[in-house]
């Protein structure tokens, strides 16, 4: 790991990622994803932009912005989505491949009230990402929400 610029790291997100997922993100059906990873600011911040698609219509948009928060020596990210919410996501746990997040929805949707939530982003290798979500319901441990397969373009 880089222990001088983490975020360098993360570099080779930078591109055009296509994914699929089945039966994930609290509905049924076939999701096909696709991302693109971006240079933005400077190069102290990765910009992505999401469009998943579950069985032809579009599921969810989405834009984020992930950098590394020097003072507190954490990756933040902040993903925005066209729903009107905001994943406010800081880490919690961080090895050479993969970066787990605490997630703070902002403002939070009523079906997802009191719900606790986790993101991660793996790395599986430098052509295939895991990106996913977990939740856990007020007393009960957290369980996977979804995740998705991403394989470069």
């Amino acid at each position: 790991m880089n222990s001088e610029r983490p975020l360098d790291d993360w570099l080779f997100l930078i591109g055009d990622w296509k994914g699929r997922s089945e039966d994930e993100f609290g509905g049924k059906g076939v999701i096909e994803t696709s991302s693109v990873f971006t240079l933005e600011l400077s190069d102290g911040f990765i910009y992505g932009k999401q469009e998943s698609v579950r069985n032809g219509a579009i599921e969810n948009q989405s834009i984020s912005m992930m950098f590394y928060d020097k003072r507190n020596k954490k990756f933040i990210r902040k993903t925005f989505f066209n729903y009107g919410f905001v994943n406010n996501e800081v880490e919690y746990e961080r090895s050479e491949t993969e970066i787990r997040f605490e997630v703070i929805l902002e403002p939070t949707p009523q079906a997802f009230d009191k719900m606790k939530w986790r993101s991660y982003i793996r790395k599986v290798s430098d052509d295939e990402i895991r990106m996913g979500l977990e939740v856990a319901k007020p007393g009960e441990d957290f369980t996977s929400y979804g995740e998705n397969v991403l394989v470069r373009v």
